[in-house]
């Protein structure tokens, strides 16, 4: 599916440029005035799809259902665009534009009032305790294996790895296996104790990387060891989201790890995400900068700065 807004004089001039460029197919989802020029905003399908009138309505029923939350805008404007090809179902063409313009307008008006640039995080893992936060499946281990790698070899430093996360089964054992594999000190903490006893050794290193348990709220101890370390000037604390969680979630997720003064966020799961839409809802609803998204479980690859992503969407919007 495509996007795009045209700026025109006249509409007749729109509606040709919309036909050049996204062809036959396309929908217009929005037109405004301002100025003496009009704002149209349009859509069309990178794929076409069967015409047939049944499919159409099983589609909708399905997936489209009043009593569902409709997530997932591209599937909606590809299925508003199969019905227009089709000529038929007026009424249910109106009834889909309708909940475009209700849920969906808002979020893209939303998101061209973005400056994506300001959102890109253009300095980060620079501090000495790199505090990596997040919920249970973030995504948290393999992405601290995969900023190890970056430190170690792209950057060459020298690093370690400490881990609180050993309240769950196994929760540390596969980031402690990649630190063995690349030649990374690994250090288990358990308590307040621990950390006194490594403070030495840690003394050696340049950064020092630190796992943290997904659920913090109920880990009284570690939280309070956690409060005090995210405290440091010499702290960087990274929180982990996935986009694969619904919008409530990541809300919930934000507002509770912000109380450990979190400087940027790394967004994971980039793979496994259907749409942009929790990708839009952290760049227009949080103002913490974005340093790397991944995008896949290789370590140490899969893991890119976050420019090579924002910035495609920025060019996308801007064409």
């Amino acid at each position: 599916m495509k996007m795009k807004k045209y700026t025109v004089e006249n509409l007749q001039k729109g509606w040709v440029l919309i036909r050049e460029e996204l062809g036959e197919n396309a929908i217009i989802l929005s037109v405004k005035e301002a100025d003496g020029k009009f704002e149209i905003l349009a859509a069309s399908p990178e794929k076409k799809t069967p015409k047939k009138e049944d499919k159409l309505f099983e589609t909708f029923k399905k997936k489209f259902s009043k009593n569902e939350d409709i997530k997932n805008l591209e599937k909606l404007i590809n299925l508003l665009i199969r019905i227009k090809d089709s000529k038929i179902n007026d009424s249910l063409l109106n009834e889909i534009q309708e909940e475009i313009h209700r849920n969906y307008l808002p979020i893209i008006e939303k998101i061209n009032s973005v400056d994506i640039l300001t959102k890109i995080e253009t300095n980060p893992l620079t501090k000495r305790y790199i505090n990596v936060l997040g919920n249970i499946s973030s995504g948290k281990s393999t992405t601290i294996a995969k900023l190890a790698a970056i430190l170690k070899f792209n950057r060459d430093k020298k690093i370690a790895v400490a881990s609180f996360d050993f309240y769950k089964i196994g929760g540390s054992e596969s980031l402690k296996k990649f630190a063995e594999i690349m030649q990374i000190p690994f250090f288990m903490i358990k308590d307040e104790k621990d950390l006194i006893m490594y403070k030495d050794s840690f003394d050696e290193f340049e950064h020092i990387l630190f796992d943290t348990p997904g659920n913090i709220k109920d880990l009284t101890e570690v939280e309070k060891i956690l409060t005090f370390i995210t405290s440091s000037s010499d702290a960087e604390n990274i929180l982990t989201i996935p986009l694969t969680k619904k919008e409530n979630l990541i809300d919930r997720d934000i507002r509770y790890f912000s109380k450990f003064k979190i400087h940027h966020l790394i967004l994971t799961k980039l793979d496994e995400l259907e749409n942009r839409i929790p990708l839009y809802f952290v760049l227009t609803n949080y103002d913490y900068k974005i340093s790397y998204i991944t995008n896949g479980l290789n370590v140490p690859k899969d893991i890119v700065e976050s420019y090579q992503v924002l910035n495609g969407i920025f060019e996308e919007r801007g064409r």
